[in-house]
């Protein structure tokens, strides 16, 4: 659970905290002046730095850019010459120069993504990261725009009460950005708590390495696919194979039949254990100990399978929970290969029997013992490393 935590944090960091230093430094120095605008805001700015390093270590150098464009435009703001500024720019010279700074972050932000990928290998977290980023942009640069067009205006037109309506429109702008400050703050902690309680699956690479995680459901919904790992069991007895139909309501492969046990790993999760969840909680099978026979890759329509496909044979009877599975029963090889173009088989399916084929695992008799089965993988394993 405390990995899991961690990896969510790092999946969703709270993108107001890029901005924190720079939104304590623009109100205090709208109130008190510069000099303690700097006084207080560098602490923030440093207990930010250390606790990113600390708490955040992968996104630790994105953070340090932000904390570089905070000293940046404090710097600017610091020496910038006001008074010869036009008096309509004067009191919001700050607020013009961050505009800027999130209108060139706006226009470059492909080639921003571009360097920080190239930097985090595409890492999943970063991603989302990034357009949580973009977005803060987006929300503080409408509200300054909004302000210091509003501003110039008031003072441009010279309206009556001209010091009240700025008073009111400054203390109405400080709210806001209060707001969104506290607004971000409880919402991050409330989807970090909701996304606890879901189920996440890791994200790998082609050679099964992970390098991100995402949700369950986003995963399945989102345009783009991301490859999960998966155990995928098949039960052997003689030339039969014991399969479950998959329910109507199935994300993916919907009332077609498929392996007996097979499920998705979930983040944080061995493939043992895995293996161990998946077949009590079908079957009820407590210790299974099956053998590794290949891994594989496939496609299907919302992802990419890792699968790491096992056998196993001579079980005792099997109880399929109906709580999983509605309908179960013993195929031979024939009757699958009658059936194989009838689109009733899931295409996972597919690809294991026939890497089961070639390895001689269906035997024309009833199975003799695990030994034999354990015998004969070796034989295929130590063949292909052979090669």
């Amino acid at each position: 659970m405390k990995r899991l935590r961690k990896q969510i944090q790092e999946s969703f960091f709270n993108p107001i905290l890029h901005f924190l230093p720079l939104i304590v430094f623009l109100v205090v120095d709208d109130f008190w002046g510069t000099k303690i605008a700097w006084l207080s805001s560098l602490p923030v700015a440093t207990i930010l730095f250390i606790y990113i390093f600390c708490a955040y270590r992968k996104i630790f150098e994105w953070f340090s850019i932000s904390t570089g464009i905070y000293f940046f435009v404090a710097l600017s703001v610091s020496f910038l010459p006001v008074e010869k500024l036009p008096v309509h720019i004067r009191d919001v010279a700050f607020e013009y120069l961050l505009l800027i700074v999130f209108v060139v972050s706006l226009v470059f932000r492909k080639k921003i993504e571009a360097i920080v990928y190239k930097r985090n290998l595409k890492q999943i977290s970063m991603s989302n990261n990034l357009n949580e980023m973009f977005r803060m942009i987006w929300i503080l640069g409408g509200v300054i725009f909004v302000y210091v067009h509003v501003y110039t205006f008031l003072i441009i037109f010279d309206i009556p009460h001209l010091e009240v309506s700025l008073h009111f429109l400054h203390s109405s702008y400080l709210l806001v950005l209060l707001f969104v400050v506290i607004y971000e703050l409880v919402r991050v902690t409330v989807v970090r708590v909701r996304l606890l309680k879901e189920e996440w699956w890791p994200i790998v690479n082609d050679q099964g390495k992970m390098i991100g995680s995402i949700q369950q459901m986003v995963s399945l919904t989102d345009p783009k696919k991301f490859m999960h790992p998966i155990i995928r069991i098949v039960l052997i007895d003689g030339n039969r194979i014991y399969l479950q139909k998959k329910e109507q309501n199935s994300a993916v492969y919907p009332g077609m039949w498929d392996a007996a046990i097979s499920n998705h790993v979930r983040m944080n999760e061995t493939i043992e254990k895995c293996i161990n969840r998946t077949a009590y909680e079908l079957y009820g099978l407590q210790h299974l100990k099956p053998l590794f026979l290949s891994n594989y890759v496939h496609e299907t329509e919302q992802e990419f399978h890792y699968a790491f496909l096992f056998v196993v044979c001579n079980l005792p009877e099997l109880k399929p929970n109906p709580k999983y599975i509605e309908h179960a029963k013993w195929w031979t090889l024939k009757q699958i290969e009658d059936n194989a173009d009838e689109r009733i088989f899931t295409e996972n399916l597919l690809i294991e029997i026939d890497l089961i084929k070639r390895s001689g695992l269906l035997e024309s008799e009833h199975c003799e013992c695990d030994c034999k089965l354990k015998n004969t993988i070796n034989d295929i394993s130590e063949n292909e490393r052979m090669r």
